[in-house]
């Protein structure tokens, strides 16, 4: 029973590293529409004005940059003491007033909406909800096993407490950094793809650095600012060389439309 736990753990803790996705966008669609409704009712929206104004611009330039066929939606909310921003599966936006003095401009904010739309195209919210499921079945495998084993239930109660601990910071978070780490590159390229400045992406994360850090990065579901600054830097001058000549898959199909006429 205890080779058929260890193998069955390390099998499900591989699964849930690969990027798996057990979820369709339309079988995401309702819990989005339901996350979103109840994520930007905690804020005013604010609905007018330049930053409004600001907010879908980029908001057109990258959805059409990122090409994908989302209902997009895309809110700015009252919040002067939240740094942050999101972007929900299937392209439902929020962006916080309190990260507008982090972006500073038009691009920076490029920057940092391209880094959360990225989330959506890559599909990591299914990924991460499927990787959760599979962690969820490593658990209740390991616990199967050890219900067998002589065992007193204060000593397994202990070892499902350690093994927990070893699935999140092992495998749960830095799945989350790879994440991560995507949606900076994918975000740059939408960025450029729509026109801005990508160099003012660098200059985004290490205005995040200035706010200071909640623990070690290993500890995070964030890679360290400053180094995805570094990363960000030296991939960018490659990364504009690769989207020379990009266009939208429409106008593609529209070309080979006409050239098999």
């Amino acid at each position: 029973m205890r080779n058929f736990v260890r193998l069955s753990v390390l099998s499900l803790l591989l699964l849930s590293g690969c990027g798996l996705n057990f979820y369709t966008d339309e079988q995401l669609e309702p819990l989005s529409v339901q996350a979103y409704q109840q994520a930007t009712a905690e804020y005013p929206e604010v609905t007018s004005g330049a930053e409004y104004e600001m907010v879908q611009e980029v908001t057109r330039r990258i959805a059409a940059a990122a090409d994908e066929n989302f209902p997009w939606q895309a809110k700015l909310l009252k919040a002067d003491n939240v740094p942050n921003a999101f972007c929900l599966p299937n392209g439902r936006i929020a962006i916080y007033t309190g990260i507008l003095p982090l972006t500073k401009n038009i691009d920076g904010l490029a920057a940092v909406m391209g880094h959360e739309v990225a989330h959506a195209t890559q599909r990591h919210g299914g990924k991460r909800m499927t990787s959760n499921q599979l962690n969820g079945v490593t658990m209740a495998v390991i616990d199967a096993g050890l219900g067998s084993a002589e065992m007193e239930s204060e000593t397994r109660a202990q070892l499902m407490g350690a093994i927990g601990v070893i699935g999140q910071y092992a495998v749960t978070l830095p799945y989350s950094r790879g994440h991560e780490t995507e949606a900076d590159i994918w975000g740059i390229r939408y960025a450029i793809r729509a026109g801005f400045n990508p160099n003012e992406a660098p200059k985004v994360w290490e205005r995040m650095a200035e706010l200071g850090s909640s623990g070690p990065e290993w500890m995070s579901t964030h890679p360290d600012p400053l180094e995805r600054a570094k990363m960000l830097r030296k991939m960018i001058p490659r990364i504009v060389q690769e989207e020379k000549g990009w266009t939208p898959k429409s106008a593609k199909q529209a070309k080979s439309s006409q050239a098999g006429r």
